[in-house]
């Protein structure tokens, strides 16, 4: 019998600051219209996955999706775990990327370009933020060993489950995942793996 926990990570619905392309961070932003929607489309796309639990950040944007997609699945519950709350932007969250610039461009460049060092003003470091939804993947798979389960958080940090467990697997570690969309790891003896990686690219770490 495998004991291998095949997890479907879900970027929450789409909310205004979405829209208008500022960082959310800890800020409990509410889905908008077309994040509804999204949440509901998540829920259904999940419904034959056979989930035996549904994990999600404790932000509401993210709760709602997994409320959905449990839902979907005839589940009762969803399981808040701060592992995969939003990365705290600290004096960049409700800014756009112009205005985070303008903030600290130092830090905006080591943003951009090297998340190994990275380290939002006032807020976390990258490291510290990919760490954090690692383990709670491994987490997922401890208390879930050999199931399949939802888990929903935000953009960000699901490309730094993919920068911590697979490597840089584009050019630019902010690939592009849509609202709502999802990606499969897998977690076997506490080790995580990328199962699905981004259409239409090649792992260079897997």
């Amino acid at each position: 019998m495998s004991t291998t926990t095949t997890i479907h990570l879900v970027r929450h619905g789409q909310t205004i600051l979405n829209r208008e392309v500022r960082f959310r961070g800890r800020r409990d932003v509410p889905l908008n219209r077309i994040g509804r929607q999204e949440a509901i489309a998540a829920g259904r796309s999940l419904a034959g996955a056979d989930l035996e639990a549904v994990y999600s950040s404790p932000l509401g944007r993210a709760l709602e999706v997994g409320t959905a997609i449990a839902a979907a699945s005839g589940l009762e519950d969803v399981v808040p775990l701060d592992d995969f709350v939003n990365v705290d932007y600290g004096r960049w969250e409700g800014l756009t990327k112009e205005e985070s610039e303008e903030v600290d461009a130092v830090a905006w460049e080591l943003y951009l370009n090297d998340p190994a060092t990275a380290h939002c003003p006032g807020g976390e470091s990258l490291v510290a933020a990919g760490d954090r939804v690692v383990r709670g993947l491994q987490t997922i798979g401890a208390n879930h060993p050999g199931a399949a389960v939802a888990a929903v958080s935000h953009g960000v940090m699901l490309r730094l489950a993919v920068l911590h467990t697979a490597g840089l697997i584009t050019e630019d570690w902010q690939f592009k995942i849509s609202t709502g969309g999802s990606l499969v790891f897998e977690v076997t003896d506490g080790v995580v793996k990328l199962a699905s990686g981004i259409p239409g690219e090649t792992l260079i770490n897997q």
